[in-house]
């Protein structure tokens, strides 16, 4: 039931292929959540899908356009994850492989004072998030240009991912 329930607020939120995606994720998180040390099973016809999480560590992500392109392209590429605007900037994007390159080519294309692919990571498992989306936390400095990074750690830890914030910031 309680999956169901999820599947038809990923049904609702999404179109075309995402879809089998996002509900073979929630499926594969919730297996996992009734036991993590056990893998789920899978049938051996299925193919295997590689997923990738890219994390960019940016100077500052202001711009409304580039955060546009951003969203428009997670969407068009199945992809998910969030986008950290300020500064510093953060940028998570997930899923297919192929997916992730192609967003990597086309983020790279633009011009960044710096961004730094600081961290990647592959799994056959799932992926973390369910949408692409822009967080953002209590803004503060002269410029109201600054997130707290504590809620952003917080938010992290939230989605079992406590390691990525010193990976990301080297601390």
């Amino acid at each position: 039931a309680v999956v169901s329930t999820q599947s038809t607020g990923i049904l609702s939120d999404n179109m075309g292929e995402c879809v089998v995606l996002n509900v073979m994720s929630e499926l594969s998180e919730f297996l996992s959540d009734i036991d993590e040390s056990q893998e789920p099973a899978l049938p051996t016809e299925t193919v295997k899908q590689h997923y990738s999480r890219l994390w960019y560590y940016a100077h500052h992500i202001y711009s409304r356009e580039k955060r546009s392109h951003m969203m428009k392209w997670s969407k068009e590429l199945c992809l998910s994850g969030f986008i950290l605007p300020g500064k510093p900037g953060i940028i998570c994007v997930e899923g297919s492989k192929e997916s992730c390159k192609e967003f990597n080519s086309k983020v790279r294309s633009m011009n960044w004072q710096l961004l730094k692919l600081q961290h990647e990571e592959s799994s056959l498992r799932k992926t973390k998030f369910v949408e692409f989306k822009e967080l953002i936390f209590d803004v503060h400095g002269r410029a109201n240009n600054h997130q707290d990074l504590g809620q952003f750690r917080n938010f992290l830890e939230s989605q079992r991912l406590k390691d990525t914030f010193q990976i990301l910031f080297n601390v």
